[in-house]
């Protein structure tokens, strides 16, 4: 289709020319500017749009730090912010608590991460504080990590006890009567005792 005036030069109809050729071999539901979906050599060009930093992170890491960057700006210094930059880490494996939340000193704050799929080791924990301490508050300060190892296993232990105990009753014997009854009581005693070990966390 023919956009510009008739009027316009013959230059100006080749350019556009080319132009629609062009635009008609792309696939134009890749240009997206999402974090989440566009093409990987858009992040760094997010970034520099966002005013942010992503050497270091993984590609998933990457677009979800972008993804999130808007609201940790928009709410720098807040808890709610420093938690949306650590999630950009582990997602919903880590929890941020302020020192009220656990008996700290004030001004702050402790990670509590679960262990799941995302390694907890000291390169993943390092960029998680990287990006937090650019949405904490200059005076907060990190004074601990607790790891929470869950494991959905099933362990079953026993133990059995028994114990018997036999006795004999003789009565009297009856007078010209000869006679012989025997009694016997018999008792046993069952215990079955179930242990469940559940560690609720280990501290860093």
């Amino acid at each position: 289709m023919n956009l510009i005036p008739l009027n316009e030069s013959n230059t100006q109809r080749v350019v556009e020319d080319i132009g629609t050729r062009t635009l008609e071999r792309i696939d134009v539901s890749k240009l997206t500017v999402s974090p989440l979906t566009c093409d990987v050599s858009v992040l760094p060009h997010l970034a520099l749009a966002f005013d942010v930093s992503i050497e270091g992170l993984q590609e998933q890491e990457a677009r979800d730090y972008l993804q999130n960057a808007r609201e940790i700006k928009k709410y720098i210094g807040s808890t709610y912010a420093v938690k949306k930059a650590a999630a950009s880490i582990f997602g919903d494996d880590i929890e941020v608590l302020p020192w009220n939340k656990f008996g700290g000193e004030p001004c702050t704050y402790k990670f509590e991460i679960d262990v799941n799929e995302k390694p907890v080791n000291d390169e993943n924990i390092e960029k998680t504080i990287k990006l937090v301490d650019i949405a904490k508050r200059t005076a907060a300060h990190l004074s601990g990590i607790t790891v929470n190892m869950k494991n959905n296993g099933v362990y079953k232990t026993s133990c059995f006890t028994t114990s018997s105990e036999v006795g004999f009753v003789y009565p009297k014997p009856l007078e010209d009567i000869n006679s012989s009854l025997k009694y016997n009581v018999a008792t046993t005693v069952y215990m079955i005792e179930k242990t469940v070990i559940k560690p609720q966390g280990v501290v860093l």
